[in-house]
């Protein structure tokens, strides 16, 4: 099961509950109040998703993304 959890400084990170890997992260970007970044880890690299108008849409986008990504079979 994938979850959120946010750290200090408005950082939020999405992880694998049954090993504990960040998959995925929305940060607040640069010093703006209501624009926030959002990226996924795949294979040890950020991939950025875009930036946002505020959090929540920016935490779909990271979840839209895994929920695809599990659907799609590559083999």
């Amino acid at each position: 099961m994938k979850q959120w959890h946010e750290f200090e400084n408005n950082n939020h990170y999405y992880f694998d509950d049954t090993d504990g890997m960040v998959i995925g992260q929305v940060h607040r970007f640069g010093t703006s109040v209501s624009v926030y970044t959002a990226t996924v880890k795949r294979n040890n690299l950020d991939q950025i998703l875009g930036q946002f108008v505020n959090m929540q849409y920016a935490k779909n986008a990271v979840q839209t993304f895994w929920e695809v990504e599990s659907r799609t079979f590559i083999g």
